[in-house]
């Protein structure tokens, strides 16, 4: 009776487990880079801020190049690619940043982008010289 108890527990335990490690994560992101800006996601602009209508692409989390992508969404700069062509950016979210990088591979001079639902200009040095991005923390 003992060990019959004891294999009852452990495949109660055993089926409390599967059950909590099944539901999926609140935010899905299979469908990032189309072309709509959402939370937690980096949205790289064609234009200034200052622009109120520019095509955009959105990325989630790492993104070793930007060269391999074109602005989705409609407006100035649409098919254009959005490596060395992006001017602002903006995120927003339970993510604290993104970098964006001079470079492809997260290499070169860094900007951190806060994630506060801003679109803001990149710095000069960094205006239409993006290369690639990913939230670091």
């Amino acid at each position: 009776m003992r060990i019959g108890a004891k294999l009852a527990g452990l495949a109660l335990a055993a089926g409390a487990v599967a059950v909590t490690t099944t539901p999926a994560s609140a935010y899905e992101f299979d469908n990032y880079k189309d072309g709509y800006c959402v939370a937690q996601e980096l949205c790289m602009y064609y234009h200034s801020a200052g622009y109120s209508s520019s095509s955009m692409m959105d990325y989630f989390d790492e993104e070793p190049t930007h060269h391999d992508d074109r602005f989705l969404a409609s407006g100035p700069g649409q098919g254009q690619v959005v490596g060395n062509n992006a001017s602002s950016a903006k995120c927003w979210g339970t993510r604290y940043n993104y970098a964006i990088f001079f470079n492809s591979n997260f290499t070169g001079q860094r900007h951190n982008h806060t994630c506060d639902g801003v679109r803001r200009d990149t710095p000069g040095w960094l205006q239409n010289n993006n290369a690639s991005s990913y939230e670091p923390f």
